[in-house]
């Protein structure tokens, strides 16, 4: 293989383990103005966000965590989601049939998660442009 295919073929073929860690840290850096992962795994959310957008960025951020600490569980359950999220029941069921439908995660039982680092840069970057207008 030529170098440059190489090359390439590694910007187009994305292998979560070996994300660059200058994209996560970019990420992180866009969540930082909305909520913490505490070490055990709980999402604060420390700015209003949304309700539309809520549900992808708690998703979101434990998912980035588990990339940086294994210890935290990617998934998470949807009565954690719901106790993070603050939102009523009516409207986080709403939101959550929602983000399933969209494809944005997956549900295995009662534990969710976001599909892929992809459908996470494109969510991030997008809420990300939209604080800094």
């Amino acid at each position: 293989m030529t170098d440059k295919f190489s090359q390439i073929k590694n910007q187009f073929i994305v292998d979560e383990a070996e994300y660059p860690q200058e994209k996560i840290s970019h990420l992180m850096e866009i969540m930082l103005k909305f909520l913490r992962v505490s070490k055990d795994g709980q999402v604060v959310v420390v700015k209003s966000v949304p309700t539309r957008k809520i549900l992808q960025l708690i998703l979101s951020a434990r998912f980035i965590a588990n990339k940086v600490d294994k210890s935290i569980k990617e998934e998470i359950s949807k009565e954690e989601l719901l106790t993070y999220s603050y939102l009523k029941k009516d409207v986080f069921t709403a939101r959550f049939n929602e983000i399933l439908r969209e494809g944005f995660s997956e549900k295995n039982g009662d534990a969710l998660k976001a599909k892929n680092i992809l459908l996470v840069e494109r969510f991030l970057e997008k809420i990300g442009e939209k604080d800094n207008e």
